[in-house]
């Protein structure tokens, strides 16, 4: 019996509370009036999205354009291998014709000096 007085007089206060009924400065007052337990029932939320479906044709284009990559990196490094090989051919032979037009010239220094040691004698 003590319980169910403890319980009535319990919501009786809350009932009775002076603040139910004075206005608030929340922006939110008309809730203030309510318990919490009343203050709004839940909203349901539907949600609408589209799974995107995958298949074994998405996946043979997905594997050809990587097998296409593939094949564009191979050829890209192919073609840059390539460029280096003869940029270093091009040098190189550059080297020797310099190499060889110094020796042209020591020669002829030489041989101009030996004309000169000709005259001489």
């Amino acid at each position: 019996m003590q319980i169910l007085f403890a319980r009535s007089s319990r919501a009786r206060k809350e009932e009775m509370n002076p603040l139910n009924f004075l206005p608030s400065s929340s922006l939110l007052y008309p809730l203030d009036f309510q318990q919490n337990w009343q203050a709004s029932e839940p909203t349901p939320l539907v949600i609408h999205y589209d799974v995107p479906a995958y298949g074994y044709k998405d996946l043979l284009m997905s594997l050809e354009y990587h097998n296409d990559l593939e094949h564009y990196d191979k050829e890209r490094g192919e073609v840059k291998r390539r460029i280096i090989e003869e940029q270093n051919r091009l040098e190189e032979n550059l080297w020797r014709k310099v190499q060889l037009l110094k020796m042209k010239e020591k020669n002829l220094q030489n041989g101009n000096f030996l004309r000169a040691r000709k005259d001489q004698i």
